[in-house]
This record gives structure tokens, sequence and C-alpha cells, in this order.
């Protein structure tokens, strides 16, 4: 009896290939689950480093600014013991508030104006004008502003020449209505000299002063003589007035630079401050 024998089955065979390798060769997705596990130690160094460094940096700006608020305290603290200029020149004013202003007059700050700054130099600063106490306004058609002890006009008219900026009549202002009786007509000397002009002479440590600090440009001629007089805040000065000034002795700065000061004329102004009603005695005689 014959054995019948099968073909051979075209079917691939189940059975894995005898290649040891490939049983040993790691599959694709088992290396990308890997490398994750791997890199995940070295990014947390690194962000470890850069917290250490952010808390560096924000204690290093926490140092520079208590620093900084140390030295700012120490400055203040010694500029408030400091003696400004303006201390020396004159006492501080009791000035009234500025009209539809609801803070006191002392509280306001203002700039010199940019047209005016210049000009404020050149005729005398702050010991001549004192410190501003308006903003640059027009006034009767004309660019001004006040400062405490005048007022700074400007003349386009005169463009190019010494009187473009001019310090205006403050003086002849803050007089107006009030008489002061004129001396006799007398001849002119070292220490007094008399001006035809407005019938009056001017002597001592006022005529020294007037012709240290500008004459004529910047004070103006004298119309009245000297006399005492008594301001609405209660003091009583030596004073002169000038077209643009008020000379006042100060008795207690003798040998300082300080003797003669300037009158806040131009605050008592702006401010529409009270004047004082003090008349004039007549004239000592010049001998």
């Amino acid at each position: 009896m014959s054995e019948t024998v099968s073909p051979p089955s075209s079917q691939p065979s189940a059975t894995p290939p005898a290649n040891p390798n490939q049983e040993r060769q790691p599959s694709a997705p088992t290396t990308n689950a890997t490398r994750p596990l791997r890199q995940r130690p070295a990014r947390n160094h690194r962000l470890r480093i850069g917290m250490v460094v952010l808390l560096i940096v924000l204690l290093l700006i926490l140092l520079a600014l208590a620093i900084a608020g140390i030295g700012g305290m120490r400055f203040l603290g010694a500029s408030q013991g400091r003696i400004a200029p303006r201390d020396l020149i004159l006492q501080a004013p009791t000035v009234a508030p500025v009209a539809g202003s609801q803070l006191p007059a002392s509280t306001l700050k203002v700039d010199i104006a940019p047209r005016f700054a210049t000009a404020y130099e050149q005729l005398g600063g702050l010991r001549r004008l004192g410190l501003p106490i308006s903003p640059a306004l027009l006034q009767n058609g004309r660019e001004v502003q006040w400062f405490e002890r005048a007022r700074l006009e400007y003349w386009p008219e005169l463009s190019g020449t010494p009187y473009e900026f001019q310090i205006g009549l403050v003086g002849v202002e803050y007089v107006a209505g009030r008489t002061f009786l004129r001396p006799e007509p007398f001849a002119s000397r070292p220490d007094l000299r008399y001006f035809p002009e407005t019938g009056f002479g001017v002597g001592g440590l006022f005529l020294q002063y007037w012709e240290e600090h500008g004459g004529l440009t910047s004070f103006g001629y004298p119309i009245s003589a000297e006399f005492d007089e008594v301001q609405p805040d209660g003091r009583a000065f030596r004073v002169q007035y000038f077209e643009r000034a008020r000379f006042e002795l100060h008795p207690e700065a003798a040998g300082t630079p300080y003797v003669v000061q300037l009158g806040l004329l131009g605050s008592a102004l702006y401010f529409g401050e009270p004047r004082p009603q003090t008349v004039q005695p007549r004239p000592t005689p010049v001998p």
C-alpha cells in the first residue's frame, strides 16, 4: 500500500526566524519611551540653577533699594538742616492765597519760564528777583512773569538791545495813591546823591547797594526818602522806595551782605496783600 505524501505548504511559517540577533534588537517604541527618562535629570538640574540665579538677582535688587533708601534719608536730613541762600536774604513772607485757589500761596511750586530763564540770571537771579510765583502770563498785552521781589517783562520791540527784558515798575505800582514829601534840592556829594529826575536823594548803605547791584537799570530812580515803615505783618524797617524796588535796612545783619535787602513787592502785588499805611515824616533838611 503506497503512502500518500502531502505537498509542501505555501503558507509562511509562524516559527520565528532562526537568527537570534533579531530577537535582541530593541524595537523603536521601546527606544522612544526611555529617552525622556534619561533627559529628565538634566532638565531638573537646569531648573534648579535658574531658580538660584533668579533668587540672587532679587536679593541684589532688594539690597540696592535698601541702600538707596538709606542714602535718601541721609540726604533729606542734611538738606533740612542746611541754610539756603534765600533764608539769609530775607525772612519768609506772609502771603495770601491766590485768588480762586484753595491752596496757600506758599505751597505753590512754579518754575522759571524758558522765555525768562536767561534774563533771570542776567538781572540778578535769586537775590534781586526772588523765587518765581507765577507762570509766564500775558498782562496788558505783554508777556511777563512774577517773582517774589519783581516782575520780569518781555519787550520784543526792543529785541537785540539790553532792554529786551526789563524789571517792571513794581515800586511805583505798590505805592500808588501814597504821597511822599520831597526834600529841598541839594548838591550831591560822595555819600549822598541827589536825583533831580524825581527830587529825592539816596545816601549811606542804600546808595552803596544801589550802585553795586545794578543802579538805574535794576532799581530805577528813588521815589521816596528814607523813613521808618511798619509792615502789615508788624515788622518795622527803615525803608526807601524806588521805581522797581523797596530797600530795607536790617541792622541785625550788619557786617554782612544782607544788611540791605529788597522787599517782596512782587508777592505783595501778585497776591493782593495788605499794604502799609505809614505816613512818611517830613524829610530832614540836608546840611
